[in-house]
């Protein structure tokens, strides 16, 4: 699992650390990955959170493009569950 942010690096760490994340959050600073990915909005921005979650294949199988903080880790998991029982 990662996080990616247009944050830079420092800014990552202390929110990993005040946060106590048991994953790496890359910073995106030249908003490559996040073009790439299509979650810019027009002023440069994330427009809202969104997790992809990324087959051993590499390819894309779950977008989640509205995330609710409060629920996501157990939607993100019954996701994981059902991609595993294939």
């Amino acid at each position: 699992m990662l996080g990616v942010s247009l944050d830079d690096i420092e800014t990552q760490r202390k929110f990993k650390g005040e946060n106590k994340l048991p994953f790496e959050i890359l910073s995106d600073s030249d908003k490559r990955v996040s073009k790439s990915y299509g979650v810019l909005d027009p002023s440069g921005n994330f427009s809202q959170r969104y997790t992809f979650i990324i087959a051993p294949d590499g390819k894309i199988s779950h977008i989640f493009d509205k995330v609710n903080v409060e629920q996501h880790g157990k939607e993100v998991k019954e996701i994981l569950d059902k991609l595993q029982s294939k």
